[in-house]
């Protein structure tokens, strides 16, 4: 099949209308209303945070240094934990992902303002490799910003760590804030739900179709809809389920060393991709709507990582290249039936310990 061209704007209306809900500024806090990196200090007792692996890690007091170009600063007494599963595993990371507690009334009148628990993801390892792969995680996020508005946003920022009983010395990385999961289900007019689902067909089948393309494009299996692993499901205002993807340091546009495909599934490297996506037919004009959205965003999101100057050159092109390859798999008939055979066939036969909902293919 030849290369496919943007289809016409009565077939991408309703994808468009789906992804890009135009509330985006809507209840929209200021944390996340800029693209420019916050320079911060986050001063705390390193020991104690980062040597804690309990199941519920205690929050330890700490300070948030907010500097501003002309050498101003704000200080914010907040409290801090270590977070995560995979990344708080001690041979793997060792300086895990934080979650930072507020006190509100602190934040009145400051780019945190209306913030309380916040996520930082955090470098891992002090390897430049490591803090290429937090960097690709940012853009992956911001990568799905640029798909739709049923997503989480995310703010980059350059912090200097300090251990206040100055055992550690200190360590400067970039790292990103996650959107607090009420306030991103607040700004797209719903709530989190908790509603029993047993499968992605109880989402909206427009948006699960664009969430599973996305997941195709950076290479991450490490997610299912129905027992909520790497999702969240946002009831909106009219009743619908939206699925909302995080955690993608499984995939395989970062490559992570210690990244995996799903058990479950018949890849062995995460850079293999494995279409998890709604098995509707054989025919792969099935998909001409959401392949003809994913092509009219193709600009946008490979100008997000040609513009990513924080980036490694070299991780950069890397990058670009994976993204180019799903394009060159969507738009190739003939491959991109490949994959969905490939999708159908396994899960059609899957064995007892894949998921339940095999045939629909979530």
């Amino acid at each position: 099949m030849k290369p496919r061209i943007a289809a016409l704007i009565v077939v991408l209306l309703p994808l468009i209308a789906l992804a890009s809900t135009g509330k985006n500024n809507t209840n929209q806090t200021p944390l996340f209303t800029d693209t420019k990196p916050l320079e911060l200090i986050v001063q705390m007792d390193m020991q104690k945070v980062l040597t804690d692996k309990s199941d519920e890690p205690e929050y330890n007091p700490a300070q948030l240094v907010l500097k501003f170009q002309d050498n101003t600063i704000q200080i914010f007494n907040i409290k801090i934990k270590a977070r995560g599963r995979t990344r708080r595993i001690a041979n793997i990371c060792d300086f895990p992902p934080l979650k930072l507690n507020f006190e509100k009334k602190s934040t009145e009148n400051t780019v945190f303002e209306g913030q309380d628990k916040i996520k930082l993801v955090t470098h891992c390892n002090e390897s430049e490799d490591y803090q290429n792969y937090a960097l690709i995680e940012y853009l992956a996020y911001k990568t799905y910003n640029v798909l739709s508005d049923y997503s989480y946003r995310v703010r980059l920022v350059n912090v200097t760590y300090r251990d206040t009983e100055q055992i550690y010395p200190d360590i400067k990385k970039f790292g990103f804030l996650i959107e607090d999961d009420d306030h991103m289900a607040k700004r797209i007019q719903g709530q989190v739900s908790d509603k029993l689902i047993w499968s992605a067909d109880s989402c909206d089948e427009k948006v699960v179709d664009i969430f599973s393309f996305y997941q195709f494009m950076i290479g991450n299996t490490d997610w299912w809809i129905h027992t909520r692993h790497n999702v969240d499901i946002i009831s909106l205002e009219d009743n619908r389920l939206i699925p909302i993807p995080f955690d993608f340091d499984g995939a395989g546009i970062i490559k992570a060393p210690y990244a995996m495909p799903s058990p479950e599934l018949p890849i062995l490297n995460v850079r293999d991709r494995f279409f998890k996506g709604n098995c509707k037919t054989s025919e792969i004009s099935d998909y001409d709507e959401t392949i003809s959205f994913f092509n009219n965003k193709k600009i946008e999101i490979i100008l997000l990582y040609e513009q990513a100057f924080y980036l490694n050159t070299r991780y950069r092109k890397s990058a670009l290249r994976y993204i180019n390859s799903f394009y060159e798999i969507i738009n190739d008939e003939h491959k991109f039936g490949k994959f969905i055979e490939q999708s159908c066939k396994y899960f059609n036969t899957a064995p007892d310990h894949a998921p339940t909902e095999k045939r629909l293919i979530y």
